[in-house]
């Protein structure tokens, strides 16, 4: 009977629940899993054996049983022996028909111990390293540690994608398989402490430039053949995550399109509709990045992309306050005269006044619209999360610290005075926790979280903020956003 793919969480579930849909045979081994140390490396060894042997090719199994006889004694030294073991199972499940993979790691065994540090790390990553058997090299004691901190390292790789392939499928899917070996080593380097997250979220952004860079030369060159045009009048302006270079392993991209006179409308809206479908189209090889450009002046439904004139006028007279706040994050990701000129603008537009009374209110809206009309102001519970570890979309996460941050900078009429420069270190302290706790989820979760972090991501972040224990970092986190809650509420009340 040939192996059916699991369906089982990406990081090992504390209790199997009803919620987990698997069938006896699959419950059982993820319950000896848990209690590994219990049963030792042979047993476990005989586990893994049983459950691949009948369901696996005689070719297959016999590389398979060599690698499992291998890693799992190595995945015991580990602390966290059961989450690896877990992951262990996943890769072995997205892999188990892959010939050129279940070979390359029978005969790579200096790679194990590495292998190791990605399994017992998270499931997200177990997944990425999956995807291509390439990414194994990357595992090997004498790669090397290669990020520089600067662009060229990403697009040094890039340049060595052959673009005359008129195939586009082809070259898209190229292009994917660069970033994600590219994005991997970033990732891995996070596991074997080459780097800290701050330094992540550096390369995770220049990644991005990077990629971003490649795809207009691809599509230059594209349009200077079909259409014999060279257009550089135009500039992308890079928001949120991207545009303060703090992006995560899984963050989207917030960009808005501004274009010049010198061609017709349809020329620029076609250079920016075919640099999102070269990053967000999925293919065999998935996608990039997803591409958000809600922001622009026309909002969801508008034109991809607007004119100097509108961006400026726009945000000189019409513009919402928190989107006034929204492009003080903002910055330009590509070069040229046009590029410079609206760097110009942005600084203009960023010394604009922004109305404490107008922010205020706009708090008050996007609050009640998110609760479906049921205003949440003096009820933080309502807006709370049972995961420990959201601090995105809840009562004072990330996006009511920065509303906090504004005011408090700004130093605003409506802020009591009453120890603010306390208050003021208090919400920086809170910006660099949510910071790094949101890096540290990304790199465990793709889309569905589960209820708990693995314990090396969860250690990882302890470590990064400086807490003694997992007890003191939930309390952190917790009454962190119980304070940024209760403060904003006392300057919204005070309008």
């Amino acid at each position: 009977m040939l192996h059916k793919k699991l369906h089982i969480p990406i990081n090992l579930p504390l209790t199997l629940n009803d919620d987990i849909e698997v069938d006896e045979t699959i419950k059982n081994l993820i319950k000896s899993i848990q209690s590994c140390n219990k049963i030792g490396a042979k047993s476990t060894f005989k586990l893994y054996e049983d459950f691949f042997s009948k369901k696996t090719s005689k070719y297959i199994k016999n590389n398979l049983i060599f690698f499992l006889k291998k890693i799992i004694p190595i995945i015991f030294l580990s602390k966290h022996t059961n989450e690896g073991l877990y992951q262990l199972l996943r890769l072995i499940d997205n892999i188990v028909f892959n010939f050129s993979y279940i070979d390359t790691l029978k005969t790579n065994m200096y790679i194990y111990r590495n292998l190791s540090k990605v399994l017992s790390f998270s499931g997200h990553i177990t997944n990425v390293l999956s995807k291509d058997v390439k990414l194994l090299e990357i595992l090997q004691p004498d790669y090397g540690f290669r990020l520089n901190g600067n662009k060229t390292f990403y697009k040094n790789s890039f340049e060595k994608i052959d673009t005359s392939n008129s195939n586009e499928e082809v070259l898209l899917d190229t292009l994917r398989r660069t970033h994600r070996i590219l994005k991997f080593q970033i990732l891995f380097a996070i596991i074997n402490n080459d780097i800290d997250v701050k330094r992540a979220a550096s390369e995770f952004s220049l990644l991005a430039e990077a990629t971003i860079d490649f795809s207009l030369k691809v599509i230059n060159k594209k349009n200077l053949i079909e259409h014999n045009i060279v257009c550089k009048d135009f500039s992308i302006i890079a928001y949120g995550r991207f545009g303060t270079n703090s992006m995560t392993a899984n963050s989207d991209v917030d960009l808005v399109f501004v274009y010049g006179g010198k061609f017709k409308k349809n020329i620029y809206i076609s250079i920016f509709k075919q640099l999102i479908k070269m990053l967000s189209t999925k293919t065999t090889e998935g996608y990039i990045y997803e591409v958000d450009t809600k922001l622009k002046p026309s909002g969801k439904f508008g034109p991809v992309a607007c004119t100097y004139a509108s961006f400026k006028k726009y945000h000189e007279i019409e513009s919402f306050a928190w989107e006034k706040i929204a492009l003080k994050k903002a910055r330009v990701i590509n070069d040229g005269t046009f590029s410079k000129k609206v760097r110009n603008l942005l600084d203009k537009l960023m010394a604009l006044p922004i109305s404490d009374s107008d922010i205020t209110e706009e708090i008050h809206k996007m609050r009640i619209n998110k609760n479906e009309g049921e205003s949440i102001t003096n009820d933080f519970k309502k807006n709370s999360s049972p995961n420990w570890f959201e601090t995105k979309y809840v009562g004072g996460g990330q996006r009511d610290l920065e509303f906090l941050l504004y005011f408090y900078n700004k130093e605003s009429d409506l802020i009591p005075k009453y120890e603010i420069d306390q208050k003021k270190l208090f919400c920086k302290k809170m910006e660099n926790v949510f910071f790094k706790t949101d890096q540290i989820v990304n790199i465990c979760f793709f889309e569905q979280k589960q209820n708990h972090l693995p314990t090396d991501a969860v250690n990882l972040l302890i470590k990064e903020v400086n807490e003694n224990d997992l007890g003191s970092l939930k309390s952190l986190i917790s009454r962190g956003k119980i304070e940024i809650f209760k403060l904003l509420n006392q300057i919204l009340e005070s309008k």
